[in-house]
C-alpha cells in the first residue's frame, strides 16, 4: 500500500447513516403529505409503503441510469396518485419538503470526522458518490479535496467513466488509488474494474455471495489505518 496517493470514498451508508436520514425525511414528508391531502387514504398511508414504492421506481427506471433526484420525485408523485391526490405541484412540494428534512437529519457514523482529519494532508481524498448530499450537508465541510456526485456528472458506479474523472481531478493512476465503499455492486464492481485497490465497509457482517470480490474487507472505516 506504500504507493497509494489517494482516496475515494463512498458517501451514503460509507461516511453517514443515509437510511436512518431517509426514515427520518419520510416521517417529515408524509405528516406534510397528509396536510395536503387530507383523507382518509393518507391518513392510511405508511413510511413502509412509500419506501416500497420509491424501490418499485428505482428497479423500473435503473438507478445505473436513472438520477437518484428523478426517481425519488417519480416516486412521491406515484405516492400522491395512490392516495388519490395526483399533483405534479404536489409532488415537486413534497420533494422539497423530503430533501430538507433527509439533508437535516444527515450525520457522519462515529469516528468519520476524526479518521478524515487524519487522512486528510497524508493523502488526497474524493469523494464519488453515485447519492446527492454534499459533503457541508452532511457535517464534513471542507474535508474533501474534491466531490463528484453522479448527479451532476450524469454518470453512475460502477460506470468506469465516474472513476476516470476522480482520476484527472487527483492526478493519480489506478494503482495509487483506494476506494472505500459499502456497495458491491457499485462501488466494490465498479473499483474492481478500473484497476483501482477496492475496499468494502461492511458494518453489518453481512454474507457475500455476489461473486463481487474486494480486496480488502473491513467492518469499521477506522481499520483503514491498520493497512494504509
Amino acid at each position: 500500500m506504500n504507493q497509494i496517493k489517494a482516496i475515494f470514498f463512498d458517501g451514503d451508508d460509507t461516511l453517514w447513516d443515509f437510511r436512518s436520514a431517509m426514515l427520518s425525511a419520510l416521517e417529515v414528508t408524509l405528516v406534510e403529505l397528509r396536510r395536503m391531502v387530507g383523507n382518509e387514504a393518507a391518513e392510511s398511508l405508511t413510511v413502509q409503503r412509500m419506501t416500497e414504492i420509491r424501490e418499485a421506481v428505482a428497479e423500473e427506471m435503473s438507478e445505473a441510469t436513472t438520477s437518484v433526484e428523478v426517481i425519488r420525485h417519480e416516486a412521491l408523485a406515484r405516492t400522491l396518485a395512490e392516495v388519490g391526490h395526483p399533483s405534479d405541484d404536489g409532488a415537486q412540494r413534497l420533494y422539497e419538503v423530503y430533501t430538507e428534512a433527509r439533508f437535516e437529519a444527515t450525520r457522519p457514523f462515529p469516528g468519520v470526522v476524526e479518521l478524515l482529519n487524519d487522512l486528510r494532508g497524508r493523502y488526497v481524498l474524493g469523494l464519488v458518490s453515485n447519492g446527492n448530499t454534499y459533503p457541508e450537508r452532511a457535517g464534513l465541510d471542507g474535508i474533501f479535496n474534491f466531490v463528484i456526485l453522479a448527479v451532476e456528472c450524469g454518470i453512475a458506479k460502477p460506470d468506469p467513466r465516474i472513476f476516470e474523472l476522480a482520476f484527472d481531478k487527483c492526478g493519480c493512476e489506478a494503482s495509487q488509488v483506494v476506494h472505500v465503499g459499502d456497495s458491491l455492486q457499485s462501488d466494490i464492481a465498479g473499483a474492481n474494474g478500473c484497476g483501482i485497490r477496492s475496499v468494502w465497509l461492511n458494518q453489518d457482517g453481512a454474507a457475500n455471495a455476489s461473486g463481487i470480490t474486494p480486496d480488502h474487507e473491513i467492518s469499521d472505516l477506522r481499520e483503514l489505518l491498520e493497512f494504509l
